[in-house]
């Protein structure tokens, strides 16, 4: 019984209860009850549409429709034999930020092998500087922080997690010369972080089979988020495809997220 134990272990236990309860607090902002207005781009996200051929097996392709809202203010993204889902977050890309700090939490349904969850990553585009990502990309088990600068993609770090059920917290936050990429569940506390300078990526881009010009993203350029759930055409990267049942569909909820200068 609890009144038998080492005052040392009572200490220890309420430590990490502590712990716990500071993980969990943190004051989201919900999403619209309501469906975003078809292609209005100056709302909050906006879902994307259409075939990808450089990640998508023919006859895969984002919908619109696959993005739900839900009335307790998340969103429910969906992905089934034929499409997917993935938000572009819009007000973000109009703010045209070059640092901040970004949070999304979710909870995907399960794992499920050929699908990409992706959470959150960060892009650039419409300018000379176009195509530098930071990602998180989740698949069959194994969550990767990959980098891309347009031409081909490298992976800095690779854990495996099985994270099916769990209510998981993602945040890259985006300073002069420094990306911090961090992942914790608040289901078991599990966590894991990265952080990327441009002296690192200088090493790996060093590496025999590196992508060309690898490079750590110029702190000018500005970066936004996205949230994607994806079928892909790399097996060997992401699992084979195992077929869905009619009307069987993978989720990906996002219960709320948090951006800050």
């Amino acid at each position: 019984m609890t009144r038998n134990l080492p005052a040392a272990s009572l200490i220890l236990i309420a430590m990490l209860c502590g712990c716990a309860m500071s993980i969990s607090e943190i004051a989201l902002t919900k999403f619209p009850a309501s469906p975003v207005e078809y292609r209005n781009y100056n709302q909050v996200y906006h879902p994307l549409e259409g075939h990808q051929p450089s990640k998508f097996p023919p006859g895969f392709e984002f919908r619109f429709a696959a993005v739900e809202p839900q009335p307790d203010g998340s969103i429910v993204q969906k992905l089934t034999q034929t499409w997917g889902s993935a938000i572009k977050w819009e007000q973000e890309r109009l703010r045209g930020l070059t640092q901040g700090k970004y949070v999304v939490e979710s909870t995907i349904s399960e794992v499920w092998p050929g699908v990409v969850y992706a959470p959150l990553w960060l892009y650039s585009e419409g300018s000379a500087e176009s195509g530098h990502e930071f990602d998180f990309e989740y698949m069959n088990g194994r969550l990767e922080y990959n980098l891309h600068n347009g031409k081909g993609g490298f992976q800095m770090r690779s854990v495996k997690k099985d994270l099916a059920g769990h209510r998981v917290r993602w945040t890259i936050e985006r300073r002069p010369g420094r990306v911090t990429m961090s992942v914790v569940s608040l289901t078991d506390g599990w966590s894991d972080r990265l952080v990327v300078q441009p002296r690192t990526v200088a090493g790996w881009a060093s590496k025999t089979g590196a992508p060309p010009d690898l490079r750590f993203p110029p702190d000018s350029i500005p970066m936004f988020p996205f949230t994607e759930l994806w079928r892909c055409n790399a097996p060997g990267w992401c699992g084979a495809w195992k077929p869905l049942a009619p009307g069987q569909t993978i989720d990906m909820t996002l219960h709320g997220y948090q951006f800050s200068r």
